[in-house]
């Protein structure tokens, strides 16, 4: 018995650290288009720069960079404070949301690019 278990915490151990990163300041890694995204999988993750430059409802805004345009969803704790205006540059860390009839990003962080 506990030699299973031991293997079954060990694959956990493992299967869950591909999975981990960290998402805020100074995380490093690969600038999505909004154009790509069309091409990706539900869930993957992303990072966009550029600008929101409307709340469709709430909680819901369009977002903008230089290859188009989509839907962003971003809970207000996640704005922790920041003044967001459409002239503010920002970065998005997050996923592609896909279902039958959109494709839309549920945002994880965000953060002021300076």
């Amino acid at each position: 018995m506990t030699h299973k278990l031991s293997t079954l915490l060990f694959a956990l151990a493992f299967s869950t650290g591909a999975y981990a990163e960290f998402v805020g300041p100074g995380a490093t890694s690969s600038l999505t288009t909004v154009k790509s995204i069309g091409s990706m999988k539900d869930d993957d993750k992303i990072t966009l720069e550029g600008f929101i430059i409307k709340e469709t409802r709430s909680e819901h805004y369009t977002f903008k960079d230089s290859t188009g345009e989509i839907e962003v969803e971003i809970d207000n704790k996640d704005f922790r404070g920041l003044k967001v205006t459409p002239k503010t540059k920002i970065r998005i860390v997050g996923e592609v949301d896909k279902d039958w009839t959109s494709t839309t990003v549920d945002a994880d962080y965000l953060e002021i690019v300076k």
